[in-house]
């Protein structure tokens, strides 16, 4: 048995000493190339023979296993040294080239990625295999090429990416790849006339053309070809000659018209209407099932546009990421330029002036993408150029030094500027004429509410975002000249007291403090995270400048104190909106108070004169006198600051009085309605214990992805996007529930804003039967779900209750400030076929009055939307004060 052993165990030792013998490795390597080489030769037609097709894959297979094995094995590598020596690589490229078969192709990659991962022979500082792969990829993934799949051509886009890593990281190698015939002795490139466009000269550099046409692709492809991309201009910082041809070539062009040919993809008419099929549950209680979209508009939640939207967007991202990384000032301002010429004045700019209100859809359009568009960008000077163009801004004064720019950059600039100047003065299209403040204003004071919507979100992100920019243009501002507060604590302590008050009388004061206490986590996130809260909470030090993407060139203007006119025509707008809460639909409601919250949170916009009282019309009782211990104590400016004062009617802030108005038609409705107050109550507590199971799932699923992988089989947890989060992540959805602001604040905020945890454990919840217990898991799942069926069948008994079903008209006249609630006119239930606008359910009976009308289950609804907001209001006012020094104290 030894014997055997031995006999075995040592042959087996030779068959090893022998695949690792370089010289026998090297022999079956030339044997397994010859091979090849003959049935190329003997095949006519190799695309048409498939034992030959057969045949050479497993010759390119075994010649890329023996390349591998010999890159981990010791010195010497014959295989490597003979592949360079012989360059065998051109003839694998014309053989992969012209079989015209995918299987050859992706072991051609093969083959190309194990030469260059052995990193020896210098195979990436050879100008023949230069030529010899880019000829491979110009055949099979260029224009006109035999067309492989998508993996494959992912594949090989990989293979280039690798390369352009290699060529950043060793920019020594940059001259193989790329090379120009109009150098001079020095390395510059000879000046040559050209137009706008640039010239094309894809000889000089194939690997970036290839690059550029697919950094449109989804997925594998568009992501290695834009960081490939993204590290080729960055190498142009060190390489003047690549400097000057990106400038001088069409790269800038196709670049921006590429991004113009996604944004073309996108549907000219837009429905932002939930699908019926998939409402949350705020939305199914309420007249919004009975709104339809135009049926020419394309579904903003379709599957299509959606794809079509994330791929604009990748590509936009991919443009600011190119503008932060790249160091050459001349290729940025080149980029910049075209940016501005072909895709914001002849594409984005006549896109906003030809979309109308009328055609149902246009406009919707319009301000959706211009939201998404600036809820992704980030660089300021993208940032700069397309809201200083749209809102029609002033320039203003840089302080610091431009940075000069080449003269050959400066040509190009000026051949692209000649592009876009009309024939005739009267086809000039001028912001100054009509801008998107014009469009902005004239859609939030729409009759459809779908447009409304649109306008309001754009608002929300330009004023949460950008507000330096809407200063002036969107909102209406003057300068404050002094510095100290002149609110007073007691002055705040009434008006907390009074919106406090005011909220409890719309819904109750169920479920009001749980409800405040997030709302003041929540608005401590939202203004510590306000671009204008950062100079104001910034610590006095000496000043630095703080590194940026750009020169400086670009930027909003210093935002300093200022107050609201009360002329503003925006605001206006706000309050009439606000003045139609009940009868709006939900999403308006939820945008509308989102914007005003915004506009609250601006740290240097004072809050006198809109949301809180003006000091000089502060009255007080038995004024200049004072307690004599005060007095004498030194504490007489403590008291007075303390006083709570008084006010005429005629003081009242607009929003007060427009949310004192609400509350006489909520009144009214009290004492009209049998059961007001438990209708209220109920549908309140619905929201709350709908709230409280959906914290519940989430605690169930975060504790099962926090299990070992061991728990769980492989592939069976899918990750699921939520739609609000696809629709804006900067406007948060807030159609779950009335206070699901808390559980979707802005992404860019602080991680205080995250909700509370779930309180099932062992209380008794509000609207429940009675309290639950904790549960092992399966059960407490089982138990789940059948209080979702439960409250779900609930629901669904709600809204058919006939009372809630019930019209109310609300009329108002002309002119007038005040909404009258028609409640001895009631209408029968609604017809089944809904109407065009649900929200503008009857027309005008004259011409002096307007009545809208809508069902006591919608009502009721935005009376809970409306009681969250105000606390919302309370929560803002109470840490602004604190957080901004906004009142006296002495």
């Amino acid at each position: 048995m030894d014997f055997w052993t031995r006999l075995l165990g040592g042959s087996s030792h030779k068959k090893q000493q022998a695949a690792n013998d370089p010289q026998q490795r090297l022999a079956r390597f030339k044997q397994r190339y010859n091979q090849i080489l003959q049935t190329w030769q003997k095949t006519p037609t190799l695309a048409n023979d498939r034992e030959a097709l057969g045949n050479i894959r497993r010759g390119f297979q075994a010649l890329t296993a023996i390349l591998n094995d010999e890159s981990r094995s010791p010195a010497p590598h014959l295989c490597l040294s003979f592949a360079a020596a012989q360059q065998i690589y051109t003839a694998i490229s014309k053989i992969a080239a012209t079989s015209h078969d995918e299987g050859i192709v992706r072991d051609a990659v093969a083959f190309y990625n194990a030469l260059i991962d052995s990193e020896e022979e210098d195979f990436l500082e050879n100008d023949v295999f230069a030529v010899s792969l880019m000829n491979f990829v110009g055949r099979t993934v260029g224009s006109g090429s035999m067309g492989v799949g998508e993996d494959i051509e992912a594949d090989i886009v990989e293979l280039l990416f690798g390369i352009a890593a290699k060529i950043r990281l060793q920019p020594e190698i940059l001259p193989v790849w790329f090379t120009t015939a109009s150098a001079d002795s020095n390395g510059r490139l000879v000046n040559r006339k050209v137009d706008f466009a640039g010239m094309t000269q894809k000889e000089d550099f194939p690997l970036c053309y290839q690059l550029i046409d697919h950094v449109h692709h989804e997925g594998r492809i568009g992501d290695f070809a834009r960081t490939g991309l993204l590290y080729i201009f960055e190498s142009a910082s060190k390489s003047m000659t690549l400097e000057q041809w990106i400038v001088n070539s069409d790269l800038p062009t196709l670049m921006a018209t590429g991004l113009g040919a996604l944004y073309s993809q996108l549907s000219r008419k837009l429905s932002i209407l939930h699908p019926i099929e998939d409402l949350p549950l705020i939305l199914s209680l309420s007249d919004y099932t009975g709104m339809r979209p135009n049926p020419e508009a394309e579904s903003f939640f379709s599957e299509l546009l959606q794809n079509h939207m994330v791929t604009f967007l990748s590509y936009l991202t991919f443009w600011q990421d190119v503008l932060e990384h790249c160091r050459s000032i001349d290729v940025r301002h080149t980029l910049i330029d075209h940016f501005q010429v072909l895709f914001l004045q002849q594409l984005l700019y006549p896109s906003l002036i030809e979309s109308s209100d009328v055609d149902g859809g246009s406009a919707v359009a319009v301000l959706t993408y211009l939201r998404r568009i600036l809820d992704a960008l980030d660089h300021p000077e993208l940032v700069h150029m397309i809201l200083h163009y749209l809102l029609a801004l002033p320039d203003y004064a840089v302080t610091s030094p431009r940075t000069p720019r080449s003269p050959a950059a400066v040509r190009r600039r000026q051949s692209l500027m000649l592009l876009n100047v009309p024939e005739a003065d009267d086809d000039r299209m001028n912001p100054s004429l009509f801008n998107l403040v014009d469009l902005v204003l004239s859609s939030a004071g729409s009759r459809n509410p779908q447009t409304v919507v649109a306008a309001l979100k754009l608002t929300t992100v330009i004023l949460g975002k950008n507000h330096g920019y809407a200063l002036g243009s969107l909102v209406k501002t003057m300068p404050v000249h002094h510095r100290e507060p002149h609110r007073t604590v007691g002055a705040l302590n009434v008006e907390l007291e009074m919106y406090l008050n005011l909220a409890i009388n719309l819904a109750g004061e169920n479920g009001v403090n749980e409800a405040y206490e997030n709302h003041l986590k929540d608005k401590l996130s939202m203004l510590e995270s306000h671009p204008c809260s950062l100079k104001a909470l910034a610590l006095h030090t000496s000043p630095s400048k703080v590194p940026g993407y750009f020169d400086s060139e670009a930027g909003a203007r210093e935002v300093g104190p200022h107050y609201l006119i009360p002329e503003d025509p925006l605001f206006n707008s706000l309050l009439e909106l606000l003045l139609r809460f009940l009868t709006n639909d939900i999403e308006t409601n939820l945008a509308l108070t989102e914007v005003i919250l915004n506009l609250g949170s601006c740290s240097q916009l004072r809050l006198e004169g809109w949301l809180s009282v003006d000091p000089a019309d502060y009255h007080f009782e038995n004024d200049g006198s004072e307690p004599e211990q005060f007095s004498t104590d030194g504490f007489g400016s403590m008291y007075r600051a303390n006083r709570p004062p008084t006010w005429q009617s005629s003081a009242t802030p607009p929003l007060m009085a427009c949310l004192q108005s609400l509350e006489t038609q909520i009144q009214a409705l009290r004492a009209d309605i049998r059961d007001w107050d438990e209708h209220v109550a109920n549908r309140k507590n619905a929201f709350m214990f709908y709230e409280e199971m959906n914290e519940a799932a989430k605690t169930a699923q975060q504790a099962r992805s926090s299990r070992p992988s061991s728990e769980a089989p492989g592939g069976s947890w899918v990750p699921q996007i939520p739609k609000h989060v696809l629709d804006n992540s900067t406007t948060p959805s807030r159609t779950q529930s009335p206070r699901g602001r808390k559980e979707a604040l802005d992404i860019r905020q602080t991680p205080a804003s995250s909700p509370a945890p779930s309180k099932l454990g062992g209380q008794t919840l509000i609207g429940s039967p009675r309290g639950m217990s904790p549960l092992p898991a399966p059960q407490a799942a089982k138990r789940q779900t059948t209080l979702l069926t439960d409250i779900d069948a609930n629901f669904a008994t709600f809204k058919k209750s006939d009372i809630l079903k019930r019209r109310i008209p609300f009329r108002r006249l002309t002119g007038s400030q005040t909404i009258d609630v028609m409640l001895s006119k009631y209408q029968p239930p609604p017809p089944e076929e809904p109407s065009d606008d649900a929200t503008a359910g009857a027309e005008p009976k004259e011409e002096n009055e307007d009545v809208r009308d809508a069902s006591l289950l919608h009502i009721i609804t935005n009376v809970i939307i409306l009681q969250e907001f105000v606390l919302e209001l309370v929560a803002l006012t109470q840490v602004r004060a604190s957080l901004f020094n906004e009142v006296k104290f002495a």
